[in-house]
């Protein structure tokens, strides 16, 4: 089980502060060859005061501390990419449920879940073969707001109606809940994870090794 790809682009050590400093001290040293040059060439008759000059520094002053916010800003950046990646390596081989609605039918038993985005009055979901067909339905009843973890007996299933997936429907007092409420969940695997951009994602094998790639915050649950 490799995190090679995880190593692959390491999160290197961000060259913004030294260079930061550079810029910080050139624009100080410009700063201060056109403030003299100012005063060489200002108005006799109305020379520079201590106020315009305290002034022309304080700006030089807000504009160096909004670059130093702006290089903390990127170091916590750059730390909080750093933890999701060790975070998201550490699941690798874990059983986990992501958006899906792929089953494996395993020694008479399949695991899904499911999550709503509101509590239901009747839930249920209808498990397919591979030409679409219900073979199996469960009535869940009233179910509340949140996860679900749910699971078929096998129920209806036979040698060559594999593979499967499943349905979910839900009602709220004789109304149906909108889909967007109703979120089916895949069991799944984590094979390894890549990052690049600056972005961790993570890539998962479902039920007939269905691949796909999902972000650390798309995992619902860990299983194992």
């Amino acid at each position: 089980m490799s995190i090679t790809s995880v190593n692959a682009n390491p999160i290197a050590a961000n060259p913004a502060s030294s260079t930061l400093s550079t810029s910080n001290a050139q624009n100080q040293d410009s700063f201060m060859q056109l403030l003299v040059a100012q005063i060489k060439n200002q108005d006799p008759t109305k020379p520079m005061t201590s106020s315009d000059m305290t002034a022309q520094m304080s700006n030089l002053n807000m504009v160096d501390g909004i670059n130093q916010l702006n290089t903390t800003l990127s170091s916590l950046a750059g730390n909080a990419q750093s933890t999701n990646a060790m975070q998201a390596a550490s699941l690798i081989g874990h059983s986990v449920l992501v958006q899906g609605n792929n089953l494996q039918l395993t020694s008479g038993k399949a695991e899904m879940g499911l999550q709503l985005g509101q509590a239901a009055a009747d839930v249920q979901v209808n498990i397919l073969d591979s030409s679409g067909k219900v073979i199996h339905t469960q009535d869940l009843g009233a179910q509340a707001a949140g996860l679900q973890n749910l699971t078929w007996d096998g129920t209806g299933a036979t040698a060559n109606n594999s593979p499967y997936t499943f349905t979910v429907t839900a009602t709220n007092a004789g109304t149906s809940i909108p889909s967007s409420d109703i979120s089916p969940l895949e069991v799944a695997v984590v094979k390894n994870v890549s990052l690049a951009g600056g972005i961790t994602s993570i890539n998962v094998s479902s039920a007939g090794n269905v691949a796909s790639k999902v972000a650390l915050s798309e995992i619902y649950q860990v299983n194992n």
